[in-house]
């Protein structure tokens, strides 16, 4: 089914949350440098060059950040809110950042919380990860090739998931758990009210809780 036809399965267990308006914000609470990567996003991925001439405005409401009085959604919080405002109308929209040198140690050895809009945050987080992305060698016949533990796409589209699909109506954190040999995306969140493992088979729902494990390939 197309997502026009899911979208309305969905609103049926329950509101669409990014959608709602984030009581506080305004406009100004949206960083321009966020707002200016979304756009270069926007036209790499559509290639309409038109885009680089409407307003920030007249962007943001086309893509339903924010409405047509120019009320914030959280979903424009989330994605370009500015630190101080998102610490404060949605703290719990974080991503907490650890790495530990082996599965057995119980202390990390680095960590780094990110509240702010995922634009904000989005390569700083990868360049932390790719500093620690260990290379592994392989053999395709007579050559032998490096390759890195991490692929970049791969992890990026893990994090950009787990943005855009936990639960944002309940607490809890992002996390992303960086060892040697593999990488853990978690994001919380849980099946929606009446339905359980026994009675997901058959039912269209979207499930927000997610484990995402990395390994090297």
């Amino acid at each position: 089914m197309t997502p026009d036809v899911l979208q309305p399965i969905f609103a049926e267990s329950s509101p669409d949350f990014s959608q709602t308006i984030c009581e506080g914000a305004r406009f100004t609470d949206l960083a321009p440098e966020a707002i200016a990567e979304f756009r270069q996003q926007w036209i790499r991925k559509s290639d309409n060059h038109a885009l680089e001439q409407v307003s920030d405005e007249q962007l943001l409401a086309d893509a339903g950040l924010i409405n047509h009085d120019g009320r914030v959604t959280h979903a424009a919080l989330v994605l370009l809110g500015i630190p101080q405002v998102v610490k404060r109308l949605l703290p719990h929209a974080e991503v907490i950042f650890e790495y530990r040198s082996s599965d057995s140690a119980i202390e990390y050895q680095d960590r780094e919380e990110y509240r702010a809009g995922f634009f904000l945050w989005r390569n700083e987080i990868w360049e932390k990860i790719s500093a620690r992305n260990e290379n592994y060698s392989y053999r395709d016949g007579l050559f032998r090739y490096d390759i890195q533990a991490f692929n970049e796409d791969v992890v990026r589209e893990a994090l950009l998931n787990a943005i855009a699909h936990r639960e944002y109506r309940s607490g809890g954190s992002v996390f992303v758990r960086q060892f040697p040999n593999r990488l853990e995306v978690t994001s919380p969140g849980g099946f929606p009210s009446g339905i359980t493992p026994d009675n997901i088979i058959g039912t269209y729902i979207l499930v927000s809780t997610m484990v995402y494990r990395l390994d090297p390939l």
